[in-house]
């Protein structure tokens, strides 16, 4: 777990490892969430993009982090929801 600080105005930095575990870039905008007593950060997805190389077809997608992030993620959720059952 790391630990930050918010600062005086309210603000508060996300370490660049962790913004680049979750593809977030800077400026980007964020959807904040209240779940259970914590605060959710989520990166907003941008539009999906759909365009040719050739013959190919390409879909590019926003980064979605590591996958061992997205597993700790998704474990950390389930470790919660079932804690206030």
């Amino acid at each position: 777990m790391t630990t930050i600080t918010i600062d005086d105005t309210g603000h508060l930095e996300i370490p660049q490892d962790i913004r680049e575990q979750l593809g977030i870039n800077t400026p980007q905008p964020l959807n904040l969430e209240v779940r259970n007593g914590c605060i959710v950060l989520k990166p907003l997805r941008t539009e999906l993009s759909l365009h040719r190389d050739g013959t190919a077809l390409i879909l590019e997608t926003p980064a979605l982090g590591s996958l061992d992030t997205l597993i700790d993620d998704l474990r950390e959720e389930r470790i919660v929801d079932q804690t206030h059952l």
